[in-house]
């Protein structure tokens, strides 16, 4: 039986799709050739400030999944069936849309080479830059029942089982960093194909599911225990930031053509450090959903209304950053490399909103198929 709204949902919804649409206003820069040093750290501070937004989007995942199903009868072939058309149709559609704007006005000779493609990006996540995200979430849809009887069967010894599950987390990140197919010489093209795309699979975000299944589960108790573990992490969450930019800071240099580069690659979230940094990070954010991002009404307001339309923000953002960048770039690329990304990022954002706003204000017909179901507004 579906439950009443949560109203941290939303607000970490919102958080997640803010912290994305910035990590990719922020690609746009980072390897530019007029970045100085000033500009490379306050980018890498950035960077590293939101680097929590996959990892909470499967946080936000897990929640709400054993929220509204860790206690009452579960039907696998009824959620699978609501997943279908709220999760997977809009993915295939916008996988569509995305090739077929990639590919421009040119037909296929072969009449099933369009078919082909579309099946092979669908199921790859390369239609976009960002859709590989989905390919991962469909896989915690479709192999759910798992995980709830995973926490259902430890939902008494949270903390112990949590424990063992990032410490095995940490070590498969560990693994994930060598070069295993030369270490095993493998020779399978399908081995081949899923090493190469491990970023896409379960197995590389399942503790953030697991977390986020556990505060589903103990939801009414959530701000305490976050409250609790807080008094812990305040001093965790700062050191391994200052750790992790320092690492970065001091991989800068100053090329021949006088560009400063950092080393971005150490924020890539699929390493031991940053999957650490990343798990303290969650939990800073789940206990600020609950306290500060409260508390200022203009931003509760803010997040809850991305939160509502996430869905469809997370879609659009890629097309329309591009749009952007083409049109508006030229006219500001004399600016400041930050005042550039400010300005990058808060068009990104509010013209992403816009749209979904109007395609549901609108009641375009088959709408929920391009942004999802809107669910209904909470006062």
């Amino acid at each position: 039986m579906q439950k009443h709204r949560l109203d941290e949902i939303d607000i970490l919804r919102g958080l997640a799709f803010l912290a994305i649409a910035m990590q990719h206003s922020l690609a746009v820069f980072i390897h530019t050739p007029d970045l100085d040093n000033i500009s490379a750290w306050v980018s890498a501070f950035v960077l590293i400030l939101i680097r929590y937004a996959v990892p909470l989007f499967i946080t936000i995942t897990g929640l709400v999944l054993l929220y509204n199903h860790g206690q009452d009868e579960f039907s696998y072939g009824q959620f699978i069936k609501k997943r279908f058309t709220q999760a997977f149709i809009p993915y295939f559609v916008w996988t569509i849309i995305y090739y077929v704007w990639s590919s421009g006005p040119a037909i296929p000779a072969n009449p099933w080479a369009a078919p082909a493609a579309i099946a092979k990006l669908t199921l790859s996540g390369d239609a976009c830059y960002h859709l590989w995200f989905m390919v991962a979430i469909i896989q915690f849809y479709l192999l759910f029942p798992f995980f709830r009887w995973l926490i259902l069967r430890n939902k008494n010894q949270p903390i112990l089982f949590l424990t063992v599950s990032l410490i095995a987390y940490l070590g498969l990140m560990c693994l994930w960093g060598q070069p295993l197919p030369q270490i095993l010489n493998l020779q399978s093209p399908w081995l081949l194909t899923l090493w190469n795309y491990r970023d896409r699979v379960f197995l590389s975000w399942f503790f953030y599911f697991i977390l986020g299944g556990f505060a589903g589960m103990y939801v009414g108790k959530l701000n305490q225990i976050t409250k609790d573990i807080q008094k812990t992490n305040v001093f965790i969450y700062p050191a391994m930031f200052v750790f992790v930019f320092c690492q970065v800071a001091a991989t800068g240099q100053t090329g021949l053509s006088g560009t400063y580069q950092l080393n971005f690659n150490y924020t890539l979230p699929l390493t031991p450090v940053m999957a650490f940094f990343i798990t303290s990070a969650l939990l800073t954010v789940l206990f600020r959903a609950q306290t500060a991002f409260r508390r200022y009404r203009n931003l509760h307001f803010g997040l809850k209304l991305y939160g509502r339309y996430s869905y469809g923000c997370y879609f659009v953002h890629a097309l329309v950053l591009f749009y952007i960048n083409t049109l508006a770039g030229p006219s500001i690329r004399d600016f400041p490399i930050l005042l550039q990304l400010a300005l990058t990022f808060s068009a990104c954002a509010l013209l992403s909103l816009g749209l979904v706003y109007i395609v549901d204000r609108l009641r375009i017909p088959g709408r929920r198929y391009l942004i999802g179901t809107i669910p209904p507004r909470r006062n």
